[in-house]
């Protein structure tokens, strides 16, 4: 395996004057960690699950973007057979995460949102069979239904509120986590209502933010514009799928910000299947990723990065062409950082600390609620 990715020498420059920055703990760094002490000291140790609070000393390896199942709103009550049948989905799953509790996943935060087809009971009980604890979020995903997108800031930031207050779909089942999403298409006059309404959720609740990015164009850079704007600190903000790109001066403004990267598409395998739909532009290989990884922790930066898959245990977002293609090329799901991530980057160098960093102490920095 290479550890030479493709990255421009002006990312390596960018990378090895992050490290000296680092090196040097020069006041920005100190000013960042003075700040995070305080919020962490300020925190209580308590992660909002969907079988209510857990003691953050027990949230254990975190993989910080996931879903038990993304589909579309209303389908699991108009059309489960799509996605085989409640019980049966049921069971698969609380199967499959038992195994990866097994090889060492404790916990995962699940990023669907309602028009993604989250169903909070569905998800309560995979969680309590299977073991793995699972932070469930409000927000909102890419496509807003007429009703949605007519609502105002106000309105979508009580809906959130109300979410993380009071339950979600009629439950006493929490939001631990707000997500916002922005992709190809850029900040959208919706999209930035929702970025909004996130922050303003955020800084109600002292609710994080995890958000759907598209870095090849570095939309990140302008959510973090927005979150600033807004007056919320960036310790509070994932800006996910981060490792689509190789821009290692991308990735580490962001850092250097205070932003935690979600490095959290980290799946492989196989090319794709025939009569799979390719990408609609590429993003990095595995080992483009790794190597980002390595060179953020080789630049100081490893208490920004947290890790995932954003592996569906099963979906209907795309063809069931596609779906068999995605695993088919990942038949790990889940487990492909515990089985293959973490392995890696130790080969390539990275240290346990590190690692442990990235999965156990940044998602309870990160989750921890006030």
């Amino acid at each position: 395996m290479s550890m030479d990715s493709p990255i421009s020498r002006r990312d390596l420059l960018a990378g090895a004057t992050c490290a000296a920055v680092f090196s040097c703990r020069d006041a920005t760094a100190a000013t960042l960690r003075s700040f995070e002490e305080s919020v962490s000291q300020s925190k209580s140790a308590t992660v909002q699950t969907v079988l209510g609070p857990l003691d953050g000393a027990k949230l254990g390896f975190c993989q910080s973007h996931e879903h038990v199942c993304s589909t579309s709103a209303g389908f699991w009550n108009a059309w489960p057979e799509i996605l085989g049948g409640r019980a049966q989905f049921i069971q698969a799953a609380v199967d499959k995460l038992r195994k990866a509790k097994e090889e060492g996943l404790d916990s995962f935060i699940d990023l669907t949102t309602m028009d993604l087809g989250r169903d909070i009971r569905l998800i309560e009980e995979v969680s309590r069979k299977s073991g793995v604890h699972i932070i469930p979020c409000t927000g909102h995903w890419l496509d807003p239904s007429w009703s949605t997108k007519q609502r105002t800031v106000e309105e979508l930031t009580q809906f959130f509120i109300r979410e993380i207050q009071v339950g979600i779909e009629g439950t006493g089942i929490k939001a631990g986590v707000i997500k916002a999403a922005n992709d190809i298409e850029g900040i959208t006059p919706f999209g930035e209502k929702l970025l909004r309404a996130a922050a303003r959720a955020c800084k109600a609740t002292g609710t994080p933010i995890s958000t759907h990015t598209f870095a090849l164009d570095r939309i990140g850079e302008k959510q973090a514009d927005i979150f600033e704007q807004e007056q919320i600190s960036p310790s509070m903000v994932c800006i996910g799928h981060s490792d689509d790109t190789t821009d290692l001066g991308y990735l580490t403004g962001l850092a250097r910000r205070g932003f935690y990267l979600g490095m959290d598409r980290l799946r492989g395998g196989s090319p794709l299947a025939p009569g799979a739909s390719p990408p609609d532009r590429p993003r990095a290989t595995l080992d483009e990723r790794l190597g980002c990884i390595r060179r953020l922790v080789d630049g100081g930066f490893a208490n920004r990065v947290m890790l995932g898959t954003d592996v569906p245990i099963t979906m209907t977002l795309v063809s069931t062409a596609d779906l068999a293609s995605r695993d088919a090329r990942n038949p790990d799901g889940i487990r492909f950082v515990r089985r293959h991530v973490v392995p890696r980057l130790k080969e390539m160098g990275v240290a346990e600390e590190a690692i442990r960093v990235m999965t156990v102490e940044n998602p309870r920095r990160f989750l921890v609620r006030t």
